[in-house]
C-alpha cells in the first residue's frame, strides 16, 4: 500500500486532479486556486489552511477530512460528501452547496460571510 501524498504548502493552482485518489493526503496550507478536484477522493485528507478559492470539488468525497480555516470562497461543492469534515472557520462565501451540505457546513462552524464584509460566522451552538 502506498503512502498518501505530502503536498503541504505546494502551489497547485489550476491543477487537474479530477477523480484522483488523495485519501489521507497532506494538503495543509497548499494553494489549490482554480484547481479541478471533481469527484476526487479526499477522505481523511488534511486541507487545513488550504486555499481552494474557485476550486471545483463537485462530487468529491471530503468525508472525515480537515478543512479547518481553509479558503473555499466561490468553490463548487455541489454533491460533495462533507460528512464528518472539520469546517471550523472555513470560508465558504459564494460557494456552491446544496441545502443539506449547507446545513452540514453550518453545523461544523463554517463561515459564509463575504470576505469583504464583517458578516457572521455560522456556529455550532
Amino acid at each position: 500500500m502506498s503512502n498518501p501524498p505530502d503536498l503541504a504548502k505546494k502551489n497547485l493552482s489550476r491543477i487537474n486532479l479530477a477523480t484522483a485518489d488523495l485519501a489521507g493526503a497532506d494538503l495543509h496550507a497548499a494553494t489549490l486556486r482554480d484547481a479541478t478536484l471533481k469527484e476526487a477522493n479526499l477522505e481523511g485528507a488534511d486541507l487545513t489552511d488550504a486555499d481552494l478559492t474557485h476550486a471545483n470539488l463537485a462530487g468529491a468525497s471530503l468525508r472525515n477530512a480537515s478543512a479547518a480555516h481553509a479558503n473555499m470562497v466561490d468553490a463548487d461543492l455541489r454533491d460533495a460528501d462533507l460528512e464528518g469534515t472539520n469546517l471550523r472557520g472555513t470560508r465558504l462565501a459564494g460557494a456552491k452547496l446544496g441545502d443539506a451540505q449547507r446545513a452540514t457546513a453550518a453545523a461544523a462552524g463554517a463561515n459564509f460571510a463575504d470576505p469583504a464584509s464583517d458578516g457572521e460566522t455560522a456556529s455550532n451552538a
